[in-house]
């Protein structure tokens, strides 16, 4: 009896587990089917999603704008700047030298623009000097290194238009003449010399040549020598009398030392003085004093004092 019991129970049990394995195996089944089916539909899906790279065939689809990016805040780089190419500037031209070229009877050099000023140097014939200052009708030109003074009767000036005024040193003190004797000659020498004698006195306008004479005379001087000379004349008129030039005249060569120029006698003055000449070359020479008005009109008014240049 007990032996069917248990013949029963073990045939229930192996029932009940066939069954669980059967429900195990169907739930399984259904599980693969179901992920079968998604799959399949994944797969469908992606075949009809259309490619990033090739669109499919049909009407053109608009694609939707792209987002703007948002505008960046100027930097604080400057734009690039270009430097300009700057314009050749054409060369100026050199301006000409002022200058001043000796005449023929060449030029005294003096250390102030007068003759009462002391003569330092001559410029032979045709010699040029540069001009760096004008006073009146003086040149300030270079000459050994310093400046001097010509005047502007005895040398043409050049490029001198823009020449400046420059303030003249001070005027010395007039040295007054020395009276030399005329040396008595031996009966044996040479020919006295020739007295000098004024000129018509009609032609002297007033002025009266009281005496000249030329130290030392009759020589002989040494080439380019100072041969010093004295004037003495009186302006017998009421009113002062100008004149362009005063000094002495050589006779041979036209020489003229103007001793003074472009000045006046007052009224009644009594005038002395003395300067030098030289004369270049050798030869027998008759020296003038002379007087040239403002006019152009020049006068001997005594003389001729011969002298001899060795």
């Amino acid at each position: 009896m007990s032996r069917g019991l248990n013949s029963r129970s073990e045939r229930g049990c192996s029932a009940w587990t066939i069954g669980g394995w059967a429900i195990l195996v169907a739930v399984g089944i259904g599980l693969a089917w179901y992920g079968f089916i998604w799959s399949g539909r994944d797969r469908r899906q992606a075949a009809v999603r259309p490619s990033a790279t090739a669109p499919a065939a049909g009407p053109a689809t608009l694609l939707p704008s792209p987002t703007p990016l948002p505008t960046l805040p100027p930097t604080d780089t400057p734009p690039p700047t270009f430097t300009p190419v700057p314009t050749p500037i054409p060369p100026t031209a050199t301006p000409a030298i002022p200058n001043v070229v000796a005449g023929a009877d060449g030029a005294n050099v003096r250390n102030g623009p007068g003759v009462n000023f002391t003569r330092i140097g001559y410029l032979d014939p045709g010699t040029q000097a540069r001009v760096i200052g004008r006073y009146g009708d003086w040149w300030q030109v270079e000459y050994d290194g310093a400046p001097g003074w010509v005047f502007k009767d005895v040398a043409t000036a050049y490029n001198a238009d823009t020449v400046p005024q420059v303030q003249p040193p001070p005027s010395p003190t007039p040295v007054p003449p020395t009276a030399t004797s005329v040396p008595t000659l031996a009966p044996t020498s040479a020919p006295a010399q020739p007295t000098a004698t004024p000129g018509p006195p009609a032609e002297f306008r007033g002025l009266v040549p009281n005496k000249y004479w030329v130290e030392g005379a009759p020589g002989p001087f040494n080439a380019n020598q100072n041969i010093w000379f004295n004037l003495d004349v009186t302006n017998t008129n009421a009113d002062r009398l100008n004149f362009e030039a005063f000094g002495t005249w050589v006779q041979e060569t036209g020489q003229f030392q103007k001793s003074w120029a472009k000045q006046e006698f007052k009224p009644g003055q009594h005038f002395t003085w003395r300067d030098h000449i030289e004369i270049p070359d050798a030869g027998t020479y008759n020296l003038w004093m002379r007087v040239c008005f403002t006019d152009g009109t020049c006068v001997n008014m005594m003389g001729p004092v011969t002298i001899t240049v060795k």
